[in-house]
């Protein structure tokens, strides 16, 4: 008898995603509450997607500071690692990610793998009304709380958006 079971289990072992990571920096910490919930948040995030069997990873993690000088922008080398990306997650509340957040929302490819997390605080700002319309080019984006993201909604919304990106890969694409 087939195990059906058994099959699709099989499959996503063998199906890795490349995810990458965006938000604030982890290290230092931040005085900022706000900040400080996402460089927890985030480093939490890529354990749990490393612990489900996936490549995750940090925008900083993919940058080489030994390229050339051409090629040594941080911000060149993150687009080209988003590319070759399955999923991109986004934490946006610090300069930098709304940096990637904008270099995400320019390319269609991009925002079409891309997840942006704001908080509901900030729901009246640019950023944030930019990366709503982003959802026209494939975008997913979600405002969440301080709350939400203390206590473990966030990482479970993260780790529901994988697990459908992750069948989607092993099955259909």
């Amino acid at each position: 008898m087939i195990n059906v079971k058994k099959l699709i289990e099989d499959q996503l072992k063998k199906t890795r995603l490349e995810i990458l990571v965006f938000g604030p920096a982890v290290h230092p910490p931040s005085a900022d509450r706000y900040v400080a919930s996402l460089q927890v948040k985030r480093k939490e995030i890529k354990q749990r997607l490393i612990d489900e069997g996936h490549d995750a990873a940090f925008g900083e993690d993919v940058v080489d500071p030994l390229l050339p000088g051409h090629l040594a922008d941080p911000l060149l080398q993150e687009i080209v690692a988003m590319r070759a990306a399955d999923l991109i997650i986004v934490l946006v509340g610090s300069p930098g990610a709304i940096i990637e957040a904008a270099a995400i929302a320019r390319e269609k490819e991009l925002c079409a793998k891309a997840e942006f997390y704001c908080f509901e605080d900030h729901k009246d700002g640019l950023v944030v009304q930019h990366l709503r319309l982003m959802a026209t080019y494939g975008a997913a984006f979600r405002l969440v709380s301080l709350a939400e993201v203390e206590a473990c909604n966030l990482t479970a919304a993260v780790l529901k958006k994988v697990r459908a990106v992750h069948v989607g890969k092993a099955f259909l694409f």
